[in-house]
């Protein structure tokens, strides 16, 4: 089973909408850190001490940070990393093993934090700090205005730099991780290894649209579950079962009927249909006749 896929847009903007509905407005009873490679700032102690009697005013989420906002001004930021799981017990049944934060609401309900992996990684910071934080992530695809074709092309049009590992780049745009990438470059026709000053304006376009329609699927469905992901209420994610070349090896690609290969690129699995996406950046685009 495939296990590292780390939390990207999708599941952390799911994540985020489950906890506005479900969680905000609730008052933190008691907060215990029960993994102290949990908490990287401040001391575990003042983690624990600036989250217990605050009540949770909102959630948020930049690139693939999700962001708990508290009536005291302050934001716990969780990076979910690989394995990262948000369970609110009732309804979720209540988690036994790595555990990493326990959130007791006043209500009765707790929020546990799971991650068999470890890797998951938290933070409190005043607004200022929070500003500072963020300050190099590149914009969101989808709610800032600067993100654009045009803004694409801008920023790395002119560079030689292999396409795949720029869109993973999080100063250049933020949230999209190993599964999207893919997805999206299959749907715009562009080979991952291609050079980013190689594209025309026309795939520029076409790579722009992918990003925005492979993020809203994902989270129409509720993320992607290989593994470990889960939302709020212990679901998996659908999106798995939609996914077009990610983890389909030696299938038939759905445009073209070419078995989808997967190579390295950029240090990452990637997968890709060899015809649709030619790494020369020729035309044929897939339509080639099957013998």
């Amino acid at each position: 089973m495939y296990k590292k896929s780390m939390p990207e847009l999708p599941e952390v903007e799911t994540i985020k909408e489950d906890i506005r509905e479900l969680v905000v407005g609730a008052k933190v009873e008691s907060a215990e850190v029960l993994d102290r490679s949990l908490v990287e700032h401040p001391s575990v102690e003042d983690f624990e001490r600036r989250i217990e009697g605050a009540e949770i005013v909102g959630a948020s989420r930049r690139a693939k940070h999700l962001v708990v906002e508290l009536d005291s001004g302050d934001s716990v930021v969780f990076q979910l990393k690989i394995g990262g799981q948000f369970l609110l017990v009732p309804p979720a049944r209540e988690p036994k093993t790595n555990l990493m934060l326990v959130l007791r609401l006043a209500d009765g309900r707790s929020v546990f934090l799971r991650d068999e992996t470890g890797y998951t990684r938290a933070q409190i910071y005043t607004p200022e700090e929070l500003e500072e934080r963020f300050a190099d992530l590149g914009p969101e695809p989808l709610t800032s205005e600067e993100f654009t074709s045009a803004y694409l092309k801008e920023k790395v049009g002119s560079r030689r730099a292999q396409i795949k590992p720029l869109l993973l780049d999080q100063k250049i745009v933020s949230g999209i991780g190993n599964i999207y990438v893919d997805e999206l470059l299959f749907d715009a026709k562009v080979h991952p290894r291609r050079k980013a000053n190689s594209l025309s304006d026309g795939e520029w376009e076409e790579v722009y649209s992918a990003i925005l329609e492979n993020l809203r699927e994902g989270i129409f469905h509720r993320g992607t579950t290989f593994s470990l992901y889960r939302d709020l209420l212990g679901r998996n994610g659908s999106h798995q079962n939609h996914l077009k070349v990610f983890l389909r090896e030696g299938e038939d690609c759905p445009r073209c009927g070419v078995k989808i290969a997967r190579e390295k690129v950029g240090g990452r699995a990637t997968f890709l249909c060899p015809a649709c996406q030619r790494e020369d950046g020729s035309a044929d685009n897939g339509q080639l006749e099957l013998i």
